[in-house]
């Protein structure tokens, strides 16, 4: 199987807000706390979905541009959002963003992207890409499920189910995840690919940045009682800098 999540179907997307309460109890406050201070800096939220981190991050000061390969995402983006004058949203497949300059951003961010991204090749571009448009000393955050998680069937929020033909060594193997939010007993499908840590720091290292810091990130204190038994790290945050 070569397919991902497209994020076509604006139904479907709705149903995906709802379900990752994980984003805002986990992932969005680590990535915030690690960014530190942004007001006035340049933010490219790449592969930015609802819009809705984009929104957080343009809270906090910094002009933000959100990009996104589904025309769907983006015009809901554009109608959730259109009250806030520092956002900017566009369609663009993240291995090919042409349209961008040279040296534009302070800071680029790819949150839960590249596992929607179909093959090697794209990756790689994406990765060059994002050199390309990064200031010279700029923060690259990515994000992806933690490895542990992958491998792990049950974790509070979500089943994993590996694919025929899995491997944890095998680029672009296939897996699924099954999210069940709060609020809704019914969940909702996702069809990802995996890549390695191996290649993320070969991809960081050839395309000329480093890895500043690797976190895995902890629910925040107020997050729903559900999280009280976290003990599996689902999320892995890269922060790499522009060298």
């Amino acid at each position: 199987m070569e397919n991902v999540s497209d994020f076509k179907d604006k139904e479907y997307n709705k149903k995906y807000k709802k379900a990752l309460i994980s984003q805002s109890h986990v992932v969005f406050p680590a990535i915030l706390s690690e960014l530190g201070e942004i007001n006035g800096k340049r933010v490219l939220d790449l592969g930015c979905g609802s819009g809705d981190f984009s929104s957080m991050l343009s809270g906090k000061g910094a002009k933000v541009d959100g990009a996104d390969i589904s025309d769907t995402w983006i015009e809901m983006a554009k109608e959730d959002h259109k009250e806030d004058p520092n956002l900017n949203f566009f369609v663009a497949d993240s291995s090919d963003i042409n349209m961008i300059g040279d040296n534009q951003y302070d800071v680029v961010i790819m949150n839960m992207v590249f596992l929607n991204i179909s093959s090697k090749e794209k990756v790689e571009k994406t990765f060059e890409e994002v050199s390309r448009i990064l200031k010279l000393g700029g923060d690259f955050i990515f994000t992806d499920l933690h490895p542990l998680c992958k491998m792990t069937p049950d974790t509070l929020t979500g089943h994993q189910e590996l694919l025929e033909g899995f491997s944890y060594f095998k680029d672009g193997s296939n897996f699924k995840s099954k999210v069940k939010p709060l609020d809704n007993p019914s969940s909702i499908d996702f069809f990802n690919k995996h890549w390695t840590i191996e290649t993320y720091t070969k991809l960081i290292n050839d395309f000329g940045m480093h890895i500043y810091r690797i976190i895995e990130p902890f629910p925040i204190e107020d997050a729903p009682e559900m999280y009280n038994d976290y003990k599996v790290p689902e999320y892995i945050i890269f922060h790499c800098k522009k060298d």
